[in-house]
């Protein structure tokens, strides 16, 4: 598992420091709106070198955490800023952003499809991918005990998007009652594929 540390801002540095001018500038403003409003979602991937913390990913999120900082409008959960070291980054790609709860991430996703309809403009927003976004979109189709099991961490993202695309509430609570919540997503379709058991899925889709 990856090791979540955090750091004051002044830790970090880049290998090459860009002026913010143009285009650059414009993404950073994006990037520092949406943090002002959603917080930082996703940890910022560095390397350690002298006693530094060298930015590897999220160049653009430091530079709208410094300016939030100059402004004096950082968020008090950002006075020190979340990172992973690229040593312990095995796991750090992850579908999912690793600071926001289930909860807010559904919530927050789902309710700016309703205002704008644009999986492009709320990844942009959330600093997101589009497949991340899609994916927490895919969500709605979960029954109210598995959209609660996913709220409360008792089962994961990946597991969620499992259960999601079996047919039908009752079918996906039958599973989920049948195998539990430590179940891995691909014995959840396993066993949905199974013949005995899919015969029992099809009797619950009808």
């Amino acid at each position: 598992m990856s090791q979540l540390k955090t750091a004051p801002v002044n830790m970090f540095t880049t290998l090459r420091p860009r002026l913010y001018v143009g285009q650059w500038l414009k993404d950073i403003k994006t990037v520092q709106a949406s943090i002002s409003r959603f917080g930082l979602l996703s940890p910022i991937l560095v390397s350690r070198s002298k006693g530094r913390l060298i930015v590897l990913d999220g160049r653009k999120r430091l530079a709208a955490i410094r300016r939030l900082e100059f402004m004096g409008q950082l968020p008090r959960s950002l006075v020190n800023i979340p990172y992973i070291e690229v040593s312990d980054a095995q796991d750090s790609v992850a579908s999912a952003p690793q600071l926001m709860s289930n909860r807010e991430l559904f919530t927050t996703v789902t309710w700016m499809f309703k205002q704008t309809q644009n999986v492009e403009q709320i990844a942009e927003q959330l600093y997101l991918s589009r497949k991340c976004v899609k994916q927490v979109l895919t969500l709605t189709r979960l029954s109210s005990r598995l959209r609660r099991a996913f709220f409360d961490r008792t089962i994961d993202f990946s597991r969620a998007k499992a259960y999601a695309a079996l047919p039908k509430h009752a079918v996906q609570n039958d599973v989920f009652m049948a195998l539990g919540p430590f179940a891995t997503a691909e014995e959840i379709l396993k066993y949905v594929s199974a013949p005995a058991k899919s015969n029992q899925v099809l009797s619950l889709a009808a």
